[in-house]
C-alpha cells in the first residue's frame, strides 16, 4: 500500500511538472513577446496592437493562474507528503523503540531459559545424587535396625540381671536392718543397764556421803561428849571450889559471904547444865552410833547391787559387741550386695544407651532417607518447573523474536516510507518553486505589458513622478496616528494624574487661601493639566471607538489571529471606549471646574468637583471589575499551564534549538537508512548493526529530552508571565478601589457633610498605587529597549524564519553604544522586535509547527502534540481562531503562517 501511494504521488508530481513545462512559454517565446512589444512601430494601426496587448496580457495572466494553481497545488501535496514522512518517522520511531525493547526481551527470555536448562541440568544431578544417598541411607537404617535389636535383647538381659541383684540387695539390706534392729535393741538395753549401773552407783555415793556424814557426826557427838564432860568436870571442880570458898568465907563479912554463895550456886547449876549437856550427848553419840551402822549397812547393800549392775552392763555390752558385729556383717554383705546392683544398674544403663544410640542412629538414618526422599522428589518437581520454564521462555523468545522481525518489518517499510515521502516533499516543493517562478515570470510579462500599456496612454513626465511622497505620507501618518499620538501622550498624562493633580488638590485643600496656593495648584495650571488629560482620553476614546468598529465590521468567516482579536475587541474595546467616555466626562468637568474658579463662578466649582467625583468613583469601578475579572481569568490559564507542567525534565535551554533539531533530523536520517538497511537482511541484523541502531536511537532520546527542555523552559515562562500578571492587576485593582474610594469622599466633602482634606489624601493614596505601578511598566519597557540595543542578541532567534531554509549560529555578539540605548529607552512609541517573549513563542511555535513547516520538519510527532497542548493552554485554540481541529492543525502545517501564529503566540504570552 505504502509502495502504491509513494508510486501514485510521484506520477502525481511528474504529472504537474510536465503540464506546467508544457503550459509555460520558453525563454525565446518571452523574449519574442518583449522583442515584438519593444519593436512595435509607431506607424502600426492601433486597433491592431491594443489587441495583440491584450491577447498577450490574457495569455499571461492564464499563465499566471495556471502556475499558481500548480503551485498551490504542489504545496498541498508537499503539505500532505511532509505529514506522511512525519507519521512514517514517527512509526519507525516507534516500531524500532518496540524492535529493540523486543530483542531486549527476546534476549533476556533467552538467557533466561539457558538458566532455566541449566537450572533443568542441575536439579537433574541432585535428583540422582539424592536417589543415591536415599539407597546409602535405606542400607544403614538396616544395619541400625540390627544393632538396636542387639543393644534391646542386651537390655533385656541386663535388665534381668538388674532386677536380682536388687532382690539380693533388697535382702541384705532386710539382714542389715535386723541386724541394725539388734544393736539398737542390745544397746538400748545397755544403755538400760548403764543408766540403771549409774543410779546404783549414784545411790552407793549418796549412802557412803551419808554414812561418811553419820560417822563425822558421830565423831562430832563423840567430840562434843567429851568437851561436855570436860566442861562438866569444870564446873564441878568450879563448884568445889566455891563451895570451899564459900566455907572458908564463913567467917566474912556478909557481902563477901553473898556473893560466894551466889557463885556457889551459879557454880552447881553450870554443873547441872553440863552433866544434862553430857547426857544429852552421850544419847546423841548411842543413836548416831545406830544412825551410822543402819546407813553404813545400807551403802553396803547398795554396793552389792553395783556390783550387780556392773555384771549386767558387762553382759549388755558384750551383746552389743555382738549385734554390731553380725551388723557389720550385714553392711558388708550388703554393700557387696549394692556394688552388685549398681553394677548390673550400669550394665542396663548402658545397655538402654546402646538401645537408644541404635535407635537414634536409626531414627537419623531413617529421617536421611526421608529427606533424600524428599530431596528427591524436590529436584523431580524443580526439574518440571525447569523445563515448564525452559519451555515457557523458549516460547516468549520466539515470540518477541517474532515482534521484534514484524517490528524490524514495519519500521524498514515505514523508513522506506519515510524515504519515499520525503523524495515526494522535496518533488512537490522543486515543482511549486518551479510553479511559483513561472508564476512569477507571467506576473512580470503581465506587469510589463500593463506598463507598455500605460506608457501609450500617459505622459513621459507621469513616470518621472518622485515614487517617496506617498511613502513618506505613510510614514508620517504612522508616526503621528492616534495610537503614537496616544502613547506619546501617556507619560505626561500619568505625570499629570498621578503626580501634580493629585498633590495639587492636597495643597489647594490644606491652603486657606486659593490664591496663595503652590504654583501647581493655580487654576491655569489646572486648566492645562485638564486639557491634556481631556485630549489623551478622547484619543483613547477615539482608538477604542475604531478598534471596537473594526472588531464589529469583521466577517463572521473570519479566521485566525484575526477572528481571536476581533472577538477579543469587541469586549475590550466596548469596555474601554464606556471607561473612556466616563473618564472624557470627568475632565471635560475638570476643565469647566478650572474656568469656573478662573472666573470666579463658585456654584459652578462645586458642581464640577462633585461632577467630578462621580465620574471618577464610575470609571475606577469599571476598571476595578475589568481588572478582577482579568485576574479570575489570568489564574485559570495558569492553573491550566501548571496542570500540563512537564515534570520529567529541568527548565533548561542548554543549546541552541534550531541546531537540536538539525541533529535530530541528521540522526533520523541515519535511523530511517540503518533500519532500512537492516529490515532488507534476510538472514537479520548484525550485532554491529544493532549496536549502532542503538547508538542512534540513544543520541535521539537524548536530543528529544533537550527538546522536551525546551518547551518546559516555555512553559515556566509562560507561567511566570501569568503570575507577573496577576500581581500587576490586582495593583490596579487596589488603586481604583483606593480611587473609587477617594472620587465617593470628594462629592461627601463638596457636600458639606465632611469637613476633613481625607479625599484629597485617599485619592493621593490611589494616585500613588497607580502611579507606582505605571512608572514600573514604564522604567521596564524603557530598560528592555535599552537592552535591545546594548545586548541586541540577547534575545537572538534560535530557530529558522519564515522563509529561511538554513540557520546560522550567532558570532561575536557587538553591544551597542550606551547613548543609543538611553535614547532607544525614551522611544515610548516603539515596540522591541525581538525580546524573550518574542523568542519564547518562535521557540513554542516551532515546536508545534507542523512537518511541512521547514522549522518544524524534525520535530518528533508526541513532542509537537505536548507543544500544541501548550497551545491550548495558552488559549491558542481552534474555537477561539474560529476553525475546526484540522483547519488549526493545517494553519500550524502551513509554512506561509509561521509568522503570524508566532506574533499571535507572542501576544497570547503578553495577555
Amino acid at each position: 500500500m505504502a509502495a502504491l501511494q509513494a508510486k501514485a504521488g510521484n506520477r502525481a508530481v511528474t504529472t504537474a511538472i510536465q503540464r506546467a513545462t508544457v503550459t509555460s512559454p520558453g525563454p525565446e517565446t518571452t523574449d519574442e513577446v518583449r522583442a515584438s512589444s519593444s519593436r512595435t512601430p509607431e506607424t502600426a494601426a492601433s486597433g491592431s496592437g491594443q489587441a495583440q496587448r491584450e491577447q498577450q496580457q490574457d495569455d499571461a495572466a492564464r499563465r499566471k493562474q495556471e502556475a499558481e494553481d500548480q503551485a498551490k497545488d504542489l504545496k498541498k501535496q508537499a503539505g500532505t507528503a511532509a505529514l506522511t514522512r512525519a507519521d512514517a518517522e514517527a512509526q519507525m520511531w516507534q516500531k524500532t523503540g518496540v524492535a529493540a525493547a523486543a530483542r531486549k526481551e527476546a534476549t533476556a527470555a533467552e538467557g533466561e531459559a539457558a538458566r532455566s536448562r541449566e537450572k533443568t541440568d542441575a536439579a537433574e544431578r541432585e535428583r540422582a545424587a539424592a536417589e543415591g544417598r536415599e539407597r546409602d541411607w535405606a542400607e544403614q537404617v538396616e544395619e541400625a535396625e540390627k544393632a538396636r535389636s542387639t543393644a534391646a535383647t542386651a537390655v533385656s538381659d541386663r535388665t534381668g540381671d538388674e532386677t536380682a541383684a536388687g532382690k539380693r540387695q533388697a535382702e541384705a539390706r532386710e539382714g542389715l536392718a535386723d541386724a541394725e534392729a539388734e544393736v539398737r535393741r542390745c544397746t538400748q538395753e545397755a544403755e538400760t543397764a548403764a543408766k540403771e549401773l549409774a543410779a546404783v552407783e549414784a545411790e552407793v555415793e549418796r549412802r557412803r556421803k551419808k554414812a561418811e556424814a553419820a560417822a563425822k557426826e558421830l565423831a562430832a557427838a563423840k567430840a562434843e561428849v567429851e568437851r561436855c564432860t570436860k566442861e562438866s568436870d569444870d564446873a564441878v571442880e568450879a563448884h568445889r571450889q566455891a563451895e570451899a570458898s564459900m566455907a572458908e568465907l564463913t567467917s566474912a563479912e556478909d557481902e563477901a559471904q553473898k556473893q560466894a554463895k551466889q557463885a556457889a550456886e551459879a557454880a552447881h547449876a553450870a554443873v547441872q547444865t553440863w552433866a544434862t549437856a553430857v547426857t544429852t550427848a552421850k544419847e546423841q553419840v548411842v543413836a548416831l552410833q545406830g544412825k551410822a551402822e543402819k546407813r553404813q549397812g545400807k551403802a553396803e547393800a547398795e554396793e552389792d547391787r553395783q556390783r550387780e549392775a556392773e555384771a549386767v552392763v558387762r553382759e549388755r555390752a558384750g551383746a552389743v559387741t555382738s549385734a554390731e558385729k553380725e551388723a557389720d556383717e550385714a553392711q558388708d554383705v550388703l554393700q557387696k550386695r549394692s556394688d552388685e546392683f549398681v553394677a548390673a544398674t550400669r550394665a542396663r544403663e548402658e545397655a538402654e544407651t546402646t538401645l537408644t544410640t541404635r535407635e537414634e542412629a536409626k531414627a537419623a538414618a531413617e529421617q536421611q532417607v526421608s529427606q533424600a526422599a524428599a530431596d528427591k522428589e524436590k529436584q523431580e518437581h524443580a526439574k518440571a518447573e525447569a523445563q515448564q520454564e525452559v519451555a515457557r521462555f523458549e516460547a516468549t523468545a520466539s515470540a518477541r523474536r517474532q515482534v521484534e522481525k514484524d517490528a524490524r518489518a514495519a519500521a524498514g517499510a515505514a523508513a522506506r516510507k519515510r524515504q519515499q515521502a520525503g523524495k515526494d516533499e522535496a518533488a512537490a516543493r522543486e515543482g511549486a518553486t518551479e510553479a511559483t517562478k513561472r508564476a512569477g515570470e507571467a506576473a512580470g510579462q503581465t506587469q510589463q505589458t500593463q506598463q507598455t500599456q500605460q506608457a501609450a496612454q500617459t505622459e513621459q513626465t507621469e513616470q518621472a513622478a518622485e515614487p517617496e511622497k506617498p511613502g513618506r505620507l505613510k510614514r508620517f501618518t504612522k508616526a503621528f496616528g492616534f495610537t503614537n499620538l496616544k502613547k506619546m501622550g501617556d507619560p505626561g498624562d500619568t505625570v499629570i494624574l498621578r503626580g501634580t493633580a493629585p498633590s495639587g488638590a492636597a495643597a489647594r485643600a490644606a491652603a486657606s487661601d486659593a490664591h496663595r496656593a503652590p504654583a501647581f495648584g493655580t487654576p491655569s495650571q489646572q486648566v492645562f493639566e485638564s486639557s491634556h488629560n481631556f485630549g489623551i482620553t478622547a484619543l483613547g476614546l477615539g482608538n477604542d471607538s475604531r478598534g471596537l468598529v473594526s472588531a464589529l465590521k469583521t466577517p463572521k468567516d473570519t479566521q485566525g489571529p484575526a477572528a481571536h482579536q476581533a472577538d477579543k475587541d469587541k469586549k475590550g474595546k466596548s469596555a474601554g471606549a464606556l471607561t473612556n467616555a466616563t473618564m472624557l466626562a470627568g475632565d471635560g468637568m475638570k476643565v469647566g471646574g478650572a474656568a469656573a474658579k478662573t472666573s470666579g463662578i463658585v456654584e459652578g466649582v462645586n458642581a464640577a468637583g462633585e461632577g467630578v467625583g462621580v465620574t471618577t468613583g464610575l470609571f475606577s469601578i469599571g476598571i476595578g471589575a475589568r481588572e478582577g475579572r482579568a485576574i479570575h481569568l489570568t489564574s485559570e490559564k495558569r492553573d491550566a499551564l501548571k496542570k500540563h507542567v512537564l515534570k520529567d525534565v529541568e527548565a533548561v535551554r542548554t543549546r541552541t534549538l534550531q541546531v537540536v533539531l538539525d541533529r535530530l533530523g541528521e540522526v533520523n536520517a541515519e535511523l530511517v537508512e540503518k533500519a532500512a538497511a537492516e529490515s532488507g537482511s534476510q538472514a537479520g541484523p548484525t550485532a554491529e548493526q544493532i549496536e549502532s541502531l542503538d547508538r542512534s536511537r540513544a543520541e535521539v532520546g537524548r536530543l528529544r529530552t533537550e527538546l522536551r527542555e525546551h518547551l518546559a523552559s516555555a512553559q515556566k515562562y509562560a507561567i511566570h508571565k501569568q503570575d507577573n500578571k496577576i500581581i500587576k492587576r490586582a495593583v490596579s485593582l487596589g488603586g481604583n478601589v483606593v480611587r473609587t474610594a477617594g472620587g465617593i469622599l470628594v462629592v461627601i466633602t463638596l457636600a458639606g457633610t465632611l469637613a476633613t482634606p481625607a479625599a484629597p489624601a485617599v485619592g493621593a493614596a490611589g494616585a500613588a498605587t497607580l502611579g507606582s505601578l505605571a512608572a514600573y511598566k514604564g522604567v521596564k519597557g524603557g530598560y528592555k529597549r535599552a537592552e535591545s540595543v546594548r545586548h541586541p542578541d540577547k534575545w537572538r532567534r534560535t530557530t529558522m524564519a519564515q522563509g529561511d531554509t538554513e540557520f546560522t549560529e550567532a558570532g561575536e555578539e557587538t553591544k551597542g553604544s550606551g547613548w543609543r540605548a538611553a535614547l532607544e529607552s525614551v522611544k515610548v512609541t516603539k515596540s522591541i522586535e525581538q525580546g524573550e517573549r518574542q523568542l519564547m513563542a518562535q521557540e513554542i511555535y516551532a515546536l508545534a509547527a507542523g512537518p511541512a513547516v521547514p522549522v518544524g520538519r524534525n520535530v518528533p510527532e508526541d513532542i509537537r502534540t505536548e507543544a500544541r497542548g501548550l497551545l491550548l493552554d495558552l488559549k491558542c485554540d481552534p474555537a477561539r481562531r474560529n476553525e475546526n481541529a484540522k483547519e488549526w492543525s493545517d494553519s500550524l502545517n502551513d509554512p506561509e503562517q509561521q509568522e503570524d501564529w508566532e506574533k499571535y503566540i507572542a501576544k497570547q504570552l503578553a495577555s
